[in-house]
């Protein structure tokens, strides 16, 4: 056991640096009109011990205008729905203010039902007299579920419209990238932020040096300072692990290259974990793009989320359009698992490895679909993200990929939600269910819209009256519809992962095919 100078787990890490990053914040929200302004950064980058001290900084006296600051883990206890968030953030609020504003304070902590009005009568109060700091720490898990809609962000921008309130959110991804709600994406919500957030990635190698000569308080030759970025690239969990084994072992002399060798190699069992959990938090298509970059040491024509996804987590660094300088840890990493490159056998032969692998296979499909949908795409990438680990929330986005759907088919066949008057002539003279006539006054909703699919595709007595959409896709959307139902009401009962694997992988298929009618529709086929 070493005696680590850099906690870095627990509830004390200390903050290394990152005055750059604390400085552009400080000067966004202490401006004449604050800016609203988005944090992100990867896991292990340290946002939450930036904004503790953030806080910190803040909350002392005379140091800014904001007389108060609300710090809100959403990670812990995350609301479940609009009405809960509210409760939430009117007893958070409430906690945040109660020294400074009592009277407000209790009016918010006895607010029953309408936190909504009663945050936004304190905020309205406190416009000419002061300015409140709001800081939504894990906000991706708060956006993690589809049950927040588009009526809580309209609530949240109306409340952000007061004088007295800034807003600070710190996630994984940006906002955008988050919002899985199709209906919650056009809140006007998300455009308060500034559209460029502020970064938590890595160190480079300025800021190592600087922690070398003012935390560590050491001497180091310039080989030592590469050999610590080439085995790091400076990411700071990682590299904070590296310094603890260097520093336990250090007599006071310089720091030399073999010495930083030494404790990369000594730390590689606890960073071990570390560097696993970056892993598994990329996609299977940027797994893939990183072996290829060990392999090869450098690569080109990545896409850009590809790139950030790799930086930002310190397994390579960007020069130019190019891949670069996989870190020597990521490296020993990957030589740790057995046969990485690995055939079926390794990847599929257990449950578990089936279980830990059968995403990749899944994310290779979705490449092979041609001029996908963009918020398809974004909605079935998102999904595969929360696999193997959070097979539940996946399943609760499957509503979205058959809403929107629906929205393409319904534009593609009628160019709206109004079935033509000539489609209720044919049904009834062909006596079609008569319960089709219904729609002619009412468009269809929930699943009665598999009604309308179904008579459209694969009627009983007529023709198909489907101009684009194939009966294959019918099927699969009425195959994949419970599933959609089960993820918004699970109450508690767990899926077993395979079968939501075999749900996406039916979504995923549902994609494809919607996507073939497309193409056939418009070559004329």
């Amino acid at each position: 056991m070493i005696n680590r100078k850099f906690p870095v787990t627990g509830n004390e890490p200390k903050l290394i640096g990152r005055s750059n990053i604390l400085d552009e914040i400080l000067t966004a929200i202490t401006k004449p009109v604050p800016d609203h302004i988005q944090v992100v950064g990867p896991r292990y980058s340290g946002k939450t011990v930036v904004l503790k001290k953030l806080k910190e900084i803040v909350s002392s006296d005379g140091s800014t205008e904001y007389s108060c600051v609300l710090l809100w883990d959403l990670g812990h206890i995350t609301p479940k729905n609009d009405l809960e968030f509210l409760s939430q953030f009117a007893t958070n609020l409430s906690e945040a203010i109660k020294d400074k504003f009592p009277d407000y304070s209790e009016h918010l902590k006895s607010s029953k039902d309408t936190f909504q009005q009663d945050i936004a009568e304190v905020l309205d109060a406190l416009n000419d007299e002061t300015k409140i700091l709001v800081i939504f720490d894990g906000f991706d898990k708060a956006l993690s579920s589809d049950k927040l809609t588009r009526n809580l962000w309209d609530q949240l921008r109306e409340l952000a419209q007061n004088k007295s309130l800034t807003l600070i959110t710190a996630s994984r991804k940006s906002l955008r990238e988050l919002i899985r709600n199709p209906d919650a994406q056009t809140s006007d919500f998300w455009n308060i932020f500034l559209s460029t957030p502020i970064r938590v990635d890595c160190f480079d190698e300025n800021e190592i040096a600087d922690i070398l000569t003012n935390y560590c308080q050491v001497e180091f030759d310039k080989g030592a300072l590469t050999e610590l970025y080439n085995a790091t690239n400076g990411t700071p969990v990682v590299l904070l692990e590296v310094l603890n084994y260097l520093l336990h072992a250090h007599d006071g002399k310089k720091i030399t290259n073999a010495l930083v060798q030494d404790a990369v190699s000594c730390s590689f069992e606890s960073n071990h974990n570390f560097i696993d959990d970056l892993w598994h938090d990329c996609s299977p298509a940027t797994q893939d793009n990183i072996r290829l970059l060990v392999e090869e040491s450098e690569i080109q024509g990545a896409s850009h989320s590809d790139k950030t996804s790799i930086v930002e987590k310190g397994f390579a660094r960007a020069s130019g359009s190019k891949l670069i300088k996989p870190s020597r840890l990521l490296q020993s990493y990957l030589e740790s698992r057995a046969n990485e490159k690995g055939a079926i056998d390794r990847l599929f032969s257990s449950e578990e490895a089936f279980a830990q692998n059968f995403n990749h296979v899944l994310s290779k499909r979705i490449v092979q679909i041609s001029n996908i949908d963009h918020e398809l795409n974004r909605y079935l990438q998102r999904s595969l993200e929360d696999l193997p680990n959070h097979p539940s929330v996946c399943l609760s986005g499957i509503r979205g990929i058959l809403d929107k759907c629906f929205d393409i088919i319904w534009n593609a066949e009628f160019g709206g939600k109004v079935v033509p008057d000539g489609h209720f002539d044919t049904w009834n003279h062909h006596k079609e269910h008569e319960s089709l006539q219904e729609f002619k006054t009412s468009f269809p909703q929930g699943a009665k819209r598999l009604k309308l699919l179904k008579a459209l595709t694969t009627p009983e007595r007529s023709n198909p009256l489907a101009k684009v959409v194939s009966k294959s896709t019918y099927v699969a959307i009425n195959a994949l519809y419970p599933f959609g139902d089960f993820g918004q009401h699970q109450e508690g009962e767990k899926m077993n992962l395979q079968m939501v694997y075999s749900s996406m992988l039916l979504a995923v298929e549902l994609v494809a095919s919607l996507q073939n009618d497309l193409a056939k529709s418009k070559d004329g086929v």
